[in-house]
C-alpha cells in the first residue's frame, strides 16, 4: 500500500479548490477569479519558491486545470482573459476542455536531473577504490579526498554504486519518471517533464509523485457544481473506496444523505454495479477455460490495450462496476447527470469513452464541494446501504478475485493477481508458464484505496473495509 503524507502541493491544491468553489456558490467566481492566485499567495516573499510571482504562475495554470482546461491550450491565456466564456467552460461545452487527463505544467516543473549517479558527502576515500576499478570507462578519479565522477564518460551503468561499501553512489531519477511503471514520462526540449500518450495509462502515480506540483489532472468540481445549480435530476453514484474517506466516525449512509443535501437529486453506491460485474464474471468463467482478465480498473485494462496487446482478447467483456450501476440509472432515469465520486484519475479517461457517466469527481474534489456548501456529514442521518460485502471489498487488491469465486459453480480455478502497475512485466511473464483463469489488475497497490484521489492513508480505509461485515455497519 503506497505511503501517504499530506503534504504542501495537497494542501494548497485543496486549499484552492474549496476557494473556487466557494467562490461559484457565492456568485463571485467571474468576478474575482483573476485575484485568486494573489488571494491564495499574498506574499511578498514566495512561500514555496524563490518568487511569489513564480508561485502565482504555477497556480494561474493549476486553477485553469480545475475549471477543466487544457494546458497547451491555454497556458498562454490570462484568466481575466477566460471569464468572459465561464458559463460555456462550466457547462462543459467549451473547446479549450481537457482531454487529457495528466498533464505537465511546465512553469512548475523542476526540471529535474535525472539518469546521472552522484557521489555523495558519504565517500570515505576508502584505500579500496572499488568504484574506480569498478567503471569500465574510467569516469571516476580522486580529488581532494572523494570519488569524482566525469559526467562526459560516464555512461550510468551503475557498477560504481554497486561496488560502494559506503552507499556513497547514488543515482538520482525524476519522482515522476521512477513512479511510472510504463516509462510514459520523458523529457521535452527543454527537459522538462512530458506524457507519452502512448504509452500513459492515466494511473496517477506520477501525480502524487511529483513534489512540485507540476502534474495535474482537469477537475469537473466546478462542473458539478454548475450542473447542480442549473439542472435538474443530478444523481451521485460513488465508490465503495469511500469508505472512511470522511473519518472513522463518518458512516457511508452518512456521506449518502449528505450528497442529498449537497444538492444531488439521489444517490448510489458502486457496490451495486460490483455486485453485477461480479456475477456476471462467474458466469463467464463457469463457462470457458480460456483466462479472464478483469475490467473494473480502468488502468489495468489500457495498460494490456497499449503494454500487452497479447492478451487484449482476454479482457472480461464485462463493463466496470461504475458503468454497470451509471447504465442501470440511466435506463430508470434517461434524463439525468450522472457524477461519478471515486479515487481514480483513469476513471476521468473510461467516462469520457463511455455515454453514461457525464463527470468524475476524486475524494479530494468531493470534500471541497462539502465544506463550501457547509455540509458536515456527521449531522446527517445514517441511510440504508445496498450492495454486498464482496462488491464493497472490490476497493482492495485481491477483492474483485474473492467476489466472482464466491459465486462461481466451478471450483478450484487457479487465480493471479496484479497489485499495482509496478508488477505487470513479472505477472505477464507468469502468465507464460501457468494455466491461470482469472487475472485481477489493480494499478495501484492496494487497490482503489491507494488511488491518487484519495482523503486519508490508505491502511486506514483498510482497516474500514475489514470492519465491514453486515450492510447495518458500513
Amino acid at each position: 500500500m503506497r505511503s501517504f503524507i499530506f503534504n504542501e502541493v495537497m494542501k494548497l491544491r485543496r486549499q484552492t479548490l474549496i476557494k473556487m468553489a466557494e467562490m461559484y456558490e457565492n456568485n463571485q467566481l467571474e468576478d474575482e477569479i483573476d485575484k485568486l492566485p494573489k488571494i491564495m499567495l499574498p506574499g511578498p516573499e514566495g512561500k514555496y519558491r524563490g518568487s511569489v510571482y513564480h508561485e502565482r504562475e504555477v497556480l494561474k495554470n493549476r486553477i485553469k486545470n480545475y475549471l477543466g482546461l487544457d494546458y497547451d491550450k491555454t497556458k498562454d491565456k490570462e484568466l481575466y482573459e477566460l471569464t468572459p466564456f465561464l458559463d460555456e467552460i462550466l457547462s462543459g461545452k467549451s473547446d479549450l476542455k481537457s482531454e487529457k487527463f495528466v498533464q505537465v505544467i511546465k512553469e512548475a516543473c523542476d526540471s529535474c536531473p535525472s539518469g546521472r549517479y552522484y557521489v555523495t558527502d558519504l565517500c570515505r576515500n576508502c584505500v579500496a577504490h572499488s568504484c574506480m576499478n569498478a567503471c569500465p570507462k574510467n569516469a571516476i578519479s580522486f580529488e581532494n579526498g572523494r570519488a569524482v565522477i566525469d559526467t562526459e564518460k560516464c555512461i550510468g551503468c551503475g557498477l560504481c554504486s554497486k561496488s560502494c561499501s559506503y552507499f556513497a553512489i547514488v543515482k538520482l531519477e525524476r519522482p515522476c519518471e521512477r513512479a511510472c511503471s510504463v516509462n510514459a514520462v520523458i523529457k521535452d526540449e527543454d527537459n522538462s517533464a512530458k506524457i507519452n500518450e502512448e504509452k500513459c495509462v492515466n494511473c496517477g502515480n506520477c501525480y502524487i509523485s511529483c513534489p512540485f506540483g507540476a502534474v495535474e489532472t482537469p477537475s469537473y468540481l466546478m462542473n458539478v457544481l454548475y450542473s447542480l445549480k442549473n439542472f435538474k435530476n443530478n444523481i451521485a453514484i460513488f465508490a465503495p473506496a469511500i469508505v472512511s474517506q470522511f473519518g472513522p466516525k463518518v458512516s457511508i449512509g452518512q456521506i449518502k444523505d449528505a450528497l442529498k443535501k449537497a444538492g444531488f437529486d439521489n444517490a448510489y453506491e458502486v457496490a451495486i454495479g460490483a455486485d453485477i460485474v461480479a456475477q456476471e464474471e462467474a458466469e463467464l468463467l463457469d463457462n470457458t477455460e480460456e483466462l479472464v482478465t478483469t475490467s473494473c480498473c480502468p488502468a489495468f485494462v489500457e495498460y494490456i490495450n497499449k503494454h500487452q496487446h497479447k492478451y487484449i482478447k482476454n479482457i472480461s467483456p464485462a463493463p466496470s462496476p461504475m458503468i454497470a450501476l451509471a447504465k442501470k440509472v440511466k435506463e430508470e432515469n434517461k434524463d439525468s447527470n450522472i457524477i461519478f465520486i471515486g479515487p481514480c484519475i483513469a476513471k476521468k479517461s473510461e467516462a469520457y469513452n463511455s455515454n453514461y457517466i457525464d463527470y468524475v469527481i476524486t475524494f479530494e474534489e468531493l470534500g471541497a464541494l462539502l465544506i463550501a456548501k457547509n455540509i458536515e456529514p456527521t449531522d446527517f442521518e445514517n441511510e440504508d446501504i445496498e450492495g454486498s460485502y464482496d462488491a464493497w471489498n472490490f476497493a482492495a487488491s485481491g477483492g474483485v478475485t474473492k467476489a466472482v469465486e464466491n459465486r462461481m459453480k466451478k471450483e478450484n480455478i487457479t487465480t493471479l493477481k496484479m497489485n499495482g502497475l509496478e508488477e505487470g512485466k513479472q505477472i505477464f511473464k507468469d502468465l507464460e508458464k501457468e494455466n491461470i483463469n482469472l487475472l485481477e489488475g489493480m494499478a495501484c497497490f492496494g487497490g482503489c484505496i491507494s488511488g491518487p484521489g484519495v482523503l486519508i492513508n490508505p491502511r486506514v480505509a483498510n482497516n474500514g473495509l475489514k470492519k465491514i461485515k453486515t450492510l447495518d455497519k458500513i
